[in-house]
């Protein structure tokens, strides 16, 4: 095969299209709340709900902000006033850089697989594997490091680039990385001492790739003097937070099999069953492969802090399927049972019940909404609600502030239309009272809302 099959490719960035189009909104509140919400911030927006507390601790990144910033000035100077043609455009951004990385990277990796099946399914779970799909048009953290990281380790890779050249572009996305996801610093670790002592650069290569990389952070620095208005160093502030005063020990803690269990049954069951096994069987028999050089640092820093969340280790997806497929190249080349009729018939039921999952799973990511809170301003509200006109109630029964916290979404509400908190029916009939020229709308979690409004005759 030794190639990405050109009507793959075509698939792959017809299922990203579609996926970036109807995937509206963010996986997890910090990128909503530490990306979007900060450049509307910085944009000028009226802001309801209170920055989060990052920024004031300044430890978070001024390059996504920025990123969206600009995009969201320039689509403003071509005339598109919607917020969700901003967004879209940055998830649009974003698919397209991640398909660069993976077809860069896959290119890179063809060399060490001799199996053209093999081969074949390793490219099939890199392009159509619907976790990366999802992750691919996210403007998140993890999404833009995993991204930019493999797109600098696949240039680092490549024999056929020149040297100088190479290692100085390899080092300036390896920056960039580091500065969309602070934690891979971990994989740049790992990478760096496996450059060091196993391939064992030159002086002068690794010279010209920390010049690139110095690039990368002083541009950082610079963007992070624009985000805070101060002269600052988030990398510094975040590693003070995490190492020196180990604000993280604060936070709810999982158990140490947290991510084996996760990562094996919310991937791609069946085959991610194997994920835990296949990690650790590759790093012993591949022990001086720079793969294993770089996740051993970086999966092993994550279970050792007590707070764990699957997407933290999201950055290193995309050696999830290299491994599985030299892993098993090696398996087959040693005999005995891998090369009986047996194991071959297990492969084909196993691979064959995950493409049977992952198909169901990749329609659900093309035509969902990541977050039902921006799919309702998207298609309920925009069109409806406005500054002069327009209260919009959320129901919440503790008075925690958390239900319409997920509402104030600032960067979505252009029109700053009031997001108000009602624990009971008698508060919105007391507002209707007071402002009977207004329109109102009401969200709520709470199921049978509506016959209870009705029976309030609300």
């Amino acid at each position: 095969m030794k190639a990405i099959p050109k009507h793959w490719l075509f698939i792959a960035i017809l299922i990203h299209l579609l996926a970036a189009w109807f995937s509206v909104g963010h996986y997890h509140d910090d990128e909503y709340y530490q990306i979007l919400d900060l450049a509307a911030f910085k944009l000028g927006f009226e802001i309801q709900n209170n920055l989060m507390w990052e920024y004031g601790d300044q430890v978070r990144s001024g390059l996504q902000p920025f990123i969206a910033y600009i995009v969201t000035r320039a689509s403003m100077l071509l005339g598109v006033d919607s917020p969700f043609l901003w967004a879209l455009s940055l998830r649009i951004i974003s698919a397209a850089i991640s398909l660069l990385s993976l077809v860069i990277f896959i290119n890179s990796i063809l060399s060490q697989i001799n199996s053209e099946t093999i081969e074949k399914w390793m490219i099939f779970f890199l392009l159509f594997s619907w976790l990366l799909i999802f992750m691919n048009v996210r403007f998140s953290a993890e999404g833009w490091g995993m991204s930019l990281f493999i797109l600098a380790y696949a240039i680092y890779l490549n024999p056929a680039s020149c040297q100088h050249r190479k290692f100085f572009y390899a080092g300036l996305l390896f920056g960039f990385s580091f500065l969309a996801r602070y934690q891979l610093g971990f994989l740049l670790l790992g990478l760096g001492s496996w450059m060091l002592f196993i391939q064992r650069d030159s002086l002068r290569n690794i010279s010209i790739l920390l010049l690139g990389g110095s690039i990368a952070l002083l541009t950082g620095f610079i963007v992070d003097y624009w985000f805070y208005g101060s002269v600052t160093s988030s990398a510094w502030n975040i590693f003070e937070w995490h190492m020196i005063k180990g604000a993280l020990d604060n936070i709810e803690h999982e158990p140490w099999w947290f991510y084996a269990y996760y990562s094996a049954v919310q991937l791609i069951p069946p085959v991610t069953l194997l994920l835990p096994l296949v990690v650790i069987l590759f790093w012993i028999i591949f022990p001086k492969h720079s793969i294993t050089w770089l996740t051993i640092p970086f999966i092993l820093f994550h279970h050792y802090f007590g707070h764990k969340e699957m997407r933290y280790l999201f950055p290193v997806l995309p050696f999830a399927p290299v491994m599985f497929a030299m892993l098993l190249e090696r398996l087959i080349h040693h005999g005995g049972f891998f090369k009986t009729k047996r194991f071959k018939s297990i492969c084909k039921t196993t691979i064959g019940l995950s493409v049977f999952v992952n198909f169901f799973l990749v329609l659900l990511v093309i035509s969902l909404p990541a977050s039902k809170e921006v799919a309702l301003w998207n298609n309920c509200l925009e069109e409806h609600l406005s500054l002069d006109k327009s209260i919009l109630f959320v129901y919440d029964s503790d008075g925690s502030g958390t239900a319409p916290g997920e509402l104030e979404l600032d960067f979505y509400n252009v029109g700053n239309v009031p997001v108000i908190a009602v624990s009971d029916e008698q508060q919105i009939t007391q507002a209707i009272l007071k402002s009977p020229d207004k329109q109102f709308f009401y969200a709520s979690r709470k199921k049978n809302r509506t016959e209870q409004l009705e029976h309030e005759n609300i």
